[in-house]
């Protein structure tokens, strides 16, 4: 049952996303009705206010059950394990979808603003080419350097360690999907060292200085600019982006803070040894 889990939750994401498409090209169509002649016709002034209520409506419906489906699987993962880094689940689908209405944002209004759309375009793909470089060395570094587990581990989930780095180029945290241990099974827990776990918190550090924080200085520019014809998807966009930033600057944080203490421990565990095996010597 638990094996079919993550298929059921790949389909309900690729069909949540896709839905967000389709709204989004009701919305081009929707612009392009709003600047042609007929328009000046009360009949269709209001068909087209109706039509944009409906995509404010059903996107936030649309929200509303994607998050209740994570939180779901969120309570799953967390019963089945609750060592898990279970808050991929929530963080990952979160993240996806903040990158994909950022790519519909720059292909619908990006023109819009024209000060704005070189900017849009700069850091939608910059971003992208630096973390999915940075997360190919992570992992064939560690397939070179790494442990007997993680090579084996990296054959039989090959294909999923490189989906994993693709889609890590909206994201670097879309790599600790890989060692997340949820839903226990193996092919997410992936023995990483704690180099290579390093190296992806501060990837995700960059990742929110050179994507998360321009963009969105950008939506707000944006929303200042347009002011009464502010559409579905710069909405969402600034909704997603001000629910991911705080919280990944905080989480990040933290974690930074919690690796720095490991080196410390680590020394204080082979002091304790070194002094264990002194008394031994003394002893004998």
């Amino acid at each position: 049952m638990y094996s079919k889990s993550p298929k059921i939750f790949n389909f309900l994401l690729l069909s949540f996303l896709l839905c967000f498409i389709q709204i989004s090209l009701c919305e081009v169509e929707s612009n392009d009705k709003r600047f042609s002649p007929s328009s000046h016709n009360n009949i269709e002034k209001r068909a087209l206010s109706a039509g944009v209520v409906f995509q404010y409506t059903f996107g936030g419906i649309a929200l509303g059950l994607f998050g209740l489906f994570l939180l779901l699987c969120f309570g799953i993962s967390f019963c089945l394990n609750r060592k898990a880094m279970s808050g991929v689940i929530l963080s990952i689908p979160w993240t996806l979808l903040d990158f994909i209405l950022d790519a519909l944002f720059v292909k619908n209004q990006g023109k819009d603003v024209p000060s704005l759309y070189v900017p849009s375009i700069i850091f939608l793909i910059g971003p992208v080419i630096v973390n999915i470089v940075l997360s190919l060395m992570i992992i064939i570094n560690e397939k070179k350097k790494g442990s007997t587990e993680f090579r084996r581990w990296f054959y039989d989930n090959s294909s999923f360690a490189a989906t994993a780095a693709v889609l890590a180029g909206a994201d670097m945290s879309t790599l600790k999907l890989l060692y997340s241990e949820i839903f226990r099974m193996k092919k997410f827990n992936a023995p990483f060292s704690d180099d290579s776990k390093t190296m992806i918190l501060w990837g995700c550090v960059i990742s929110s200085i050179i994507a998360d924080i321009p963009q969105f200085v950008i939506q707000i520019l944006y929303k200042r600019e347009v002011e009464g014809d502010y559409t579905l998807i710069p909405f969402l966009k600034l909704i997603t982006i001000s629910v991911k930033l705080p919280i990944a600057i905080i989480g990040r944080v933290f974690e930074a803070l919690k690796d720095r203490r490991k080196p410390d421990k680590r020394r204080n565990n082979d002091n304790d040894n070194n002094n264990d095996n002194n008394n031994n010597d003394v002893e004998k």
